[in-house]
């Protein structure tokens, strides 16, 4: 902790403006190019705020249920076997081969029948992984106003986690690109340093080779 700060308090002498004599023109070109680049991360504050609201939004749309909305409904079960392809409703399916969980093969998909709060009745294929079982033949099951198996919604830590994410990856995207720009102008910085510091030792060492001549 303490190297951090003393590098910071030496990054802070270094640009901070000042009237030393010693202080080129470079220097001061530098310094304001660093400024640029802080005040571009810190105006990057308040879009990538509304990001995460605008992403925290939708989380919270997304996490609501009922009429209208996703609703859980009761599932029974017709069979556990593995199937190829089926279709539920209007939607078709593209079904995996089974898979391993727990040392166990389980099914990617399960033929199922389900009933909707308005007393229709369901029957299709619904990926195993959106079945909330409560036993071997009985489970649980997301449907969307429509009637079509989805996926629960998520919760609020998730969408909480999601909202900080897209803040903090707008705020480090424009730092990146802040210090991206900030190092390849301090590089070209540095190499006409050196370009001047090498004509000002040649020039001196012509100065003292006429002087003792």
């Amino acid at each position: 902790m303490r190297a951090i700060v003393g590098w910071v308090v030496s990054r802070l002498r270094r640009y901070r403006p000042d009237r030393n004599p010693l202080r080129r023109r470079s220097d001061r070109i530098e310094a304001a190019l660093a400024a640029a680049a802080l005040a571009a991360v810190l105006f990057a504050v308040l879009p990538a705020a509304l990001a995460a609201r605008a992403v925290y939004d939708d989380g919270i749309a997304a996490e609501r249920a009922g009429s209208g909305t996703r609703q859980l409904v009761e599932v029974t079960l017709v069979e556990t076997a593995s199937i190829g392809a089926a279709s539920i409703g209007a939607a078709s399916i593209e079904a995996a081969p089974a898979v391993q969980a727990n040392g166990r093969g389980l099914p990617a998909v399960s033929p199922a029948r389900w009933t909707l709060p308005s007393g229709e009745v369901r029957e299709g294929v619904v990926p195993a992984a959106l079945l909330l079982r409560d036993g071997p033949a009985n489970a649980r099951l997301w449907v969307d106003a429509a009637g079509r198996p989805v996926a629960p919604p998520p919760q609020r830590a998730e969408t909480m986690t999601r909202a900080g994410l897209a803040a903090a990856g707008a705020v480090a995207s424009v730092a990146v690109l802040a210090w991206a720009c900030f190092a390849l102008a301090r590089g070209w910085l540095d190499r006409r340093r050196y370009r001047e510091w090498e004509a000002a030792w040649a020039a001196a060492d012509q100065r003292w080779r006429r002087h003792h001549i």
